[in-house]
């Protein structure tokens, strides 16, 4: 069974990489790029794409600066 309660642990250079790939593209074109990454690099054995993506989502728009 899948666990959504851990915490995720990011490498600030990914969330980096993503706030300063907002600043060329709209947030929509960026979620999709997260989305992405999720599936395509991330192991989803222990929790869920859904899971990951929305937590990563969420670091990433909590350091962009509107």
């Amino acid at each position: 069974m899948k666990n959504f309660n851990t915490k995720l642990y990011w490498n600030p250079e990914t969330i980096n990489e993503f706030v300063e790939e907002f600043k060329t593209n709209d947030f929509a074109n960026v979620s999709i790029q997260i989305l992405d990454f999720v599936i395509n690099n991330c192991d989803d054995s222990e929790t869920s794409v859904q899971y990951m993506f929305n937590d990563l989502i969420t670091q990433v728009e909590s350091k962009i600066k509107y």
